[in-house]
């Protein structure tokens, strides 16, 4: 009876440890997702519904070159980013820029996802149109042939600056439009300046301004008229903010006038200024000043 025990009880572990081999197999069988009849056993990796999901916005700006966009990313929930910009091109870029080819309407699309694959697209329509140049300003140059009198009564205003130099004088005797003209006496023992400043003009554009003069016969003398780009506040500045200028240095007397035309480009300018002054001995006159796009 003893040796029937052992071997009962041999047999009973046997059975145990087969059993659970059996067990074991079966489970991780259950798991492997090769087996297609158990692929869908697995949980997903985000099981639970996305509490944050990404939301996908933007919006657009143009620049200064029409042909240019570029686009502010405002979505939330997001980490991965997908730019379609409407003509081929694409970004994954958290903002997006992009210069078109052409004039025309692009479809811009942005697909915002997270790291659980969820995703989000937002697009915008944008029309790119080469914007119209402005009109540019034609000066305008106040009292320009020196028959008007200002507020104060004077037909010197508003050519007056007492920093630049000594007011002008004013002639009754010639001129070329009118009845007066603006008088510069002999420049080495009475010099006298006329400044007008702030007119208004359009940066970078071509303009022509156009003056009358005329010096009585003497020593050699001369008018100059300069456009200056801004304004100054001493003689010493007016070489440094010269565009242009014109030495006049016929003498036919008080008539004729001689006709100029000082063309010049504004620069970066937004205003301009007019200087006009004398050399030598021999009086002169200036007046009617006109001023157009060239």
């Amino acid at each position: 009876m003893k040796n029937k025990f052992k071997i009962k009880r041999l047999l009973n572990s046997s059975y145990v440890l087969m059993v659970s081999i059996f067990m074991s197999l079966g489970f991780f069988a259950s798991c492997d997702p090769s087996i297609p009849s158990l692929e869908y056993d697995l949980p997903a990796a985000n099981s639970k519904p996305d509490a944050t999901p990404p939301l996908a916005s933007f919006s657009a700006s143009v620049t200064d070159d029409y042909l240019t966009y570029t686009f502010a990313n405002a979505s939330t929930s997001a980490t991965d980013y997908l730019w379609d910009f409407g003509d081929g091109n694409t970004s994954t870029s958290v903002d997006g820029s992009n210069t078109y080819p052409t004039e025309g309407t692009y479809t811009i699309t942005l697909t915002a996802s997270d790291k659980l694959g969820v995703t989000s697209t937002y697009s915008l329509d944008i029309e790119v149109v080469e914007p119209e140049v402005p009109l540019a300003i034609v000066p305008t140059i106040l009292n320009p042939s020196f028959d008007e009198p200002g507020d104060d009564g004077k037909y010197t205003t508003p050519w007056v600056d007492s920093n630049l130099g000594k007011t002008i004088q004013i002639s009754t005797s010639s001129s070329f439009v009118g009845t007066k003209s603006a008088k510069f006496p002999n420049a080495d023992t009475d010099p006298r300046v006329a400044y007008q400043s702030g007119i208004a003009v359009t940066p970078n554009t071509d303009y022509v301004i156009s003056y009358n003069y005329s010096i009585e016969t003497g020593d050699a003398s001369s008018i100059i008229v300069s456009i200056l780009g801004g304004t100054v506040t001493s003689p010493a500045e007016v070489a440094g903010a010269t565009i242009a200028s014109f030495t006049g240095t016929v003498q036919v007397g008080k008539t004729p006038f001689e006709t100029v035309g000082i063309a010049f480009n504004s620069g970066a300018n937004s205003s301009i200024s007019i200087h006009i002054a004398n050399t030598g001995t021999a009086t002169g006159y200036v007046e009617e000043f006109t001023a157009a796009l060239n």
